[in-house]
Order: C-alpha cells, then structure tokens, then sequence
C-alpha cells in the first residue's frame, strides 16, 4: 500500500511542478512559488510514506521535512529557499495584491529550479 500512496502523491507533486511552470510563463510569480512549495512537500511526503506506510506530522517547514527523511545538505538549501512561500507564511507579510510583483520572475524562476532538483533527487528512491 505504501508504494501505491508515495507514488499517487509524487505524481501529484509532478502536476503541482508542471502548474507551476505554467504559472510562471503567466507572470504569475506567486503562484509559482506556491506551487512549488506544495511540490517539494508532496515530493518529500512521498518519500516518507514510502518508509513509514504514513504521512509525516508536520507544520509546513520542509527542511524539517527534508530531514525527516534524510536529504542531502544541497537539497536542504533548496527546501530552505522555497520555504518561505508557503501561504500561511508568506501571506502574513505580504499583501495578496501584491505577492505576484514581490517575488518576480528572477525567483520564481529560481524557485522552479529548486523545486524540480527536490522531485529530481527524490525520483530515484520513489521509482526503483
């Protein structure tokens, strides 16, 4: 059963990730960062149930998260960047009206990237 769940919810970190690439082409700049967020954490959820035949407790910090199963101290610098857009978060600081010009295409960009070498490092693991 655990194999079945971590694959049903990295396929839906993949669809957040390919929403989040569309996002971005939209100028859509925080919902990009959002979708990325929820893509590394259903990357590293998946990972977890894979081990553990259930979800991580958890409060919406990845690198907790990240550590909880183990990711190598590169991965931890991307979680740590994507982090601070998860929307309890980062919605409390920033207006909503204008999340899309404060994060900018430069970090949503970069943002993406972080997110796709999460899902790439995690691939491996969850498809052997």
């Amino acid at each position: 059963m655990s194999m079945d769940e971590a694959l049903s919810i990295y396929a839906e970190a993949a669809q957040d990730l390919v929403g989040a690439g569309l996002s971005n082409a939209a100028g859509m700049h925080y919902n990009t960062a959002d979708l990325c967020n929820q893509a590394a954490e259903k990357t590293l959820q998946a990972l977890y149930v894979l081990g553990h035949d259930s979800r991580a407790p958890y409060n919406h910090d990845l690198r907790a998260l990240g550590e909880l199963v183990g990711a190598p101290a590169e991965i931890l610098a991307d979680l740590d960047m994507i982090n601070p857009y998860h929307p309890s978060v980062y919605l409390e600081r920033v207006a909503a009206e204008d999340a899309d010009d404060d994060v900018g295409g430069e970090t949503a960009d970069a943002l993406l990237k972080a997110a796709r070498r999460v899902m790439k490092w995690a691939r491996p693991t969850l498809l052997a």
